[in-house]
Parts: structure tokens; C-alpha cells; sequence
């Protein structure tokens, strides 16, 4: 098997929609793969994985004495508790937390989310389940964790990971989201470049050593990567055969035992440390059981050939046809908080100013080809600055703008109709934007 017959069978695939990929062992970079628009030197949007390097942070602090796994979290939080408290929430320990088994039987993620303090908010919530006996998937269980080291150490998890794992891994550009109460998010909202994401896989494959440096204790590493609970829901469903259903310290653990970092629509980072071999994939939307399974049969079989691959190329020049609908639209009252949109030249270019209630992108676009730029769009929880690349055409004008730190492809269609304009906004995916159309009237 081979890193290219991997490729080919991702980009013929109806349910993977792999962008990049890199395979390595712990000594060097093995092959990489790289979708066009996509880049190597932009940061990616970890989602899920971010919960894992969490974990991480946990097992610095133990190996610091700075907290042991088995401590109750109200230790922790005796200025948060509730006045009534559920019975099992004085049986929650960090060790819980970090196994998805703090003890709800239901997902409560949207009743804790729109709250104004998610630790407090966590606290308050019922624990029907006696604590490790019941595996569900937590998010706030694991922003618990990142509250956690900030009691302890007095430092944020960003502040925390940079000084005892990123930066002495020569990782300096980690970008961290946060919850509504101010702490660095636990659970998602970590963004690095995908070179960084290979170190931490170098990490893994090491035991806690990097570049002959001892970061994290062995014994915690082998804790964090070993079954520590079953995902009961998945036992024995033969649609899970290399998802597989048990659970470590923020990691799964799959088929052959192989463990792995996962993010939503298709982030991974899996470790084969029997064969010396981890393999990261950054997606745009996937199936996981379908991208594990290409995962394993072409790369974890047999003596895998590597090389280097890139796919796609810039669009080519085009000519408009037809009359583009430049002009000032006022725009109706829609779920974007899109106010106005503006379409005008710029030069030999054109661009497409979206007017929101605090903030202006400009979507930069040609008929000679893709441009890119930056503009304000969501990542996990907040909105920020990031690259996007545009690609154009234009019976009808259509924008197919790439944020290329991120899965999502927000896509742009303006239809005129006289002195009004139709806009239909399309996106691939997403927790919080949805298709629709909005229409406006020329005023300008």
C-alpha cells in the first residue's frame, strides 16, 4: 500500500473530504499531502483535538504536584458550588473528567453553552449517573479541565501549555478561543499549523520525550493512551470497527489499539506506536469509520510507500459575460447580520463588501483568476481575522470563498432582479451559520 494510493482513494471518496495529510515516525516527515487552496504554513482549527492537549496540561500538573487525578473537582471550586448540589457531584474527580464519565445521561452542551460561566453552569447541572460508571461525550467536562489548571497553577491553560509543552517544543504560534467567563476553552478552539500538530505526534511516539527532553511523565501518557472506559453505545456495532469504543484521557482508542486525537468534520491525529507511525488529516467534512478505514488499509498495512503530494491548482482566467450587479443593496433582516452589501471595482478586480453590525469584509475577487485576503468569519465559539481564497465566476457572480484555516467554504451567489439583489449564502458546514437567502434593495 501507499501514501498516494491513500490520497487517491480520500479524493474518490463520496464521504472523506481530506484536504491535507502527513504521515511521520519519530524521527523525521515521511510524506504530506496538500489540497489547493490549502497551505501547509496556515494555522488549522482543531476543534475537538484541542481536548487532548488539555489532557496534556492535566498530566503536567500532575507530574508538577500541582494536582492528582484522583482529587474531587469541588476542591477546586468551593466559590462556585451550588446551593443544592447533586448528590454524585462530590464523587467527581478529575479522572472522570477526563474519561467523559462525570456523570450526566444526557447531552447537556446546549443548556451550559449560552451560559455566561461554564464552570459554574457545569456545576450547577444534575449528575443522574454514578461518576465513571457511564461514558458521554462532555465538552464542558473537559473546559472543566482548563478551569482546573488555572486554580492550581494561576495560570491560564494558554499561558500554562505554552510554558511547560508548546514553547519548549518550538511551537509558537497556538491560537486559543475562550468561554464567556474569560478562561482559555478546554474543549475546542485551539488553532496551530499542521507541522505543530506533527510535533505533538512526535510527542506521543516518545513516550513524554521530545528532541531528548522529557515534557510528560510516561506513566500518564500511558494512562492518557489505554483504555480507561467503554463507550458503552458502541460496543459491538459493526459500524464502529476502527472507531472502535473505548477511551483514554481525551484520546480514543481504535482498532489494533492505535489512539487518536479527533476533531469535528474530519481533524485527526492517529498514533501507531508499533509501527513508529502517526498519521494527521485535516478534512473539510468526513465520515471518521470511512476515513479511519482508508486510514488503516492503506497506510497501517503492510510497508506503506511515502511521498510528497499536492492536488489542484488556481482557476483559470475567465470572462465575466455578463453585467455584474455593482451597487449599494440595504440588505432585509436575516440570521447573518448581514446589514449591506456593496459590489464595486477595486482597481483591474472587484470586491464585495459585506457590511455586518460591528464589522466590514471585503471579499476580494477577478475574472484573471483566485484572490485571496483576509475577513472576519467563526471559528469554534468567536469570530476572528483569518485567509480566505476566493474563487469566482459569474453567470450569475458566485464567490466561493475558502477560509482556509478552518473546513468551512462559505459560498456567495448574487442574483439581481431589477433594483433589488437576491444573495443566497451557502456553507459546508457549520454549528452556528445555516443556507439562506436574503434579498435587498439598491440604494446606492
Amino acid at each position: 500500500m501507499s501514501f498516494s494510493e491513500f490520497v487517491r482513494a480520500c479524493e474518490s471518496s463520496a464521504t472523506v473530504q481530506a484536504v491535507q495529510a502527513i504521515c511521520l515516525n519519530s524521527s523525521e516527515i515521511l510524506a504530506t499531502y496538500c489540497q489547493y487552496p490549502y497551505r501547509m504554513d496556515t494555522p488549522k482549527l482543531f476543534y475537538s483535538m484541542t481536548k487532548t492537549v488539555s489532557s496534556l496540561a492535566i498530566g503536567i500538573a500532575e507530574d508538577q504536584g500541582l494536582l492528582s487525578i484522583e482529587d474531587p473537582i469541588v476542591k477546586f471550586f468551593s466559590d462556585l458550588l451550588p446551593e443544592d448540589p447533586h448528590p454524585h457531584l462530590e464523587q467527581i474527580t478529575i479522572r472522570h473528567l477526563l474519561t467523559m464519565s462525570c456523570g450526566i445521561d444526557t447531552d447537556t452542551y446546549p443548556q451550559l453553552f449560552v451560559r455566561d460561566n461554564w464552570p459554574r453552569a457545569f456545576l450547577a447541572q444534575a449528575f443522574p449517573k454514578t461518576p465513571g460508571s457511564h461514558f458521554l461525550y462532555c465538552t464542558h467536562g473537559s473546559h472543566m479541565l482548563s478551569a482546573i489548571i488555572t486554580r492550581v497553577s494561576g495560570l491560564s491553560l494558554e499561558d500554562f501549555v505554552n510554558r511547560y509543552l508548546f514553547h519548549p517544543m518550538g511551537i509558537l504560534e497556538a491560537k486559543w478561543e475562550h468561554s464567556p467567563e474569560g478562561l482559555t476553552a478546554g474543549g475546542m478552539g485551539l488553532s496551530l499549523r499542521p507541522d505543530s500538530l506533527a510535533k505533538i505526534a512526535r510527542l506521543f511516539l516518545g513516550k513524554g520525550v521530545y528532541e531528548g527532553k522529557r515534557l510528560l511523565s510516561a506513566r500518564y501518557l500511558d494512562m492518557a493512551t489505554t483504555t480507561q472506559i467503554m463507550k458503552q453505545d458502541y460496543v459491538g456495532d459493526p459500524d464502529y470497527e476502527y472507531f472502535g469504543h473505548r477511551y483514554g484521557f481525551q484520546i480514543h482508542v481504535g482498532k489494533e489499539d492505535y489512539f487518536r486525537m479527533e476533531g469535528s468534520f474530519g481533524q485527526l491525529c492517529l498514533v501507531a506506536p508499533d509501527r513508529d507511525l502517526a498519521v494527521l488529516v485535516f478534512c473539510q467534512n468526513t465520515n471518521f469509520e470511512h476515513l479511519l478505514q482508508l486510514v488503516y488499509t492503506h497506510l497501517l498495512t503492510g510497508e506503506p510507500l511515502f511521498g510528497d503530494l499536492n492536488t489542484g491548482a488556481p482557476s483559470a482566467p475567465q470572462s465575466p459575460e455578463t453585467e455584474l450587479p455593482l451597487g449599494i443593496y440595504a440588505m432585509e433582516e436575516n440570521h447573518l447580520g448581514l446589514k449591506q452589501v456593496a459590489l464595486r471595482e477595486a482597481g483591474e478586480d472587484y470586491e464585495a463588501v459585506l457590511t455586518f453590525g460591528n464589522y466590514e469584509n471585503v471579499i476580494r475577487f477577478s475574472p484573471a483568476g483566485d484572490r485571496g485576503g483576509k475577513m472576519i468569519f467563526v471559528k469554534d465559539l468567536e469570530d476572528h481575522l483569518q485567509e480566505y481564497v476566493c474563487q469566482s465566476s459569474y453567470r450569475p457572480l458566485h464567490l466561493k470563498t475558502f477560509l482556509i484555516e478552518t473546513p468551512y467554504v462559505a459560498e456567495y451567489t448574487f442574483l439581481p432582479k431589477g433594483e433589488e439583489l437576491q444573495l443566497d449564502f451557502k456553507i459546508n458546514v457549520s454549528f452556528t451559520l445555516h443556507n439562506c437567502s436574503i434579498h435587498g434593495k439598491k440604494i446606492g
